[in-house]
């Protein structure tokens, strides 16, 4: 298997994103996804770096990311709200 292939379905297994999900969002086809990740083909220069992009940026915390933080559970909450 491709390297870049592992780090795919193990991003893919990792963060619940299903084939179809990172197909759409590379603009592949589900099939080239699945191809990847067993080792069977490697991608083409361009979807190399789509691929090594998205890890990139799904890696790297965005503003968005971080404020969707639940940085007080529901159950300190509730509690708070009782006081």
């Amino acid at each position: 298997m491709d390297q870049l292939g592992k780090q795919l379905h193990s991003f893919r297994l990792r963060n619940g994103w299903s084939k179809r999900a990172i197909a759409l969002h590379l603009g592949v086809s589900i099939p080239s996804i699945m191809r990847w990740e067993d080792g069977t083909s490697e991608p083409n220069d361009y979807n190399r770096y789509k691929i090594e992009q998205f890890l990139e940026q799904q890696a790297q915390p965005s503003d968005a990311s971080l404020a969707q933080l639940d940085l007080f559970p529901i159950q300190q909450r509730r509690a708070r709200s009782r006081k």
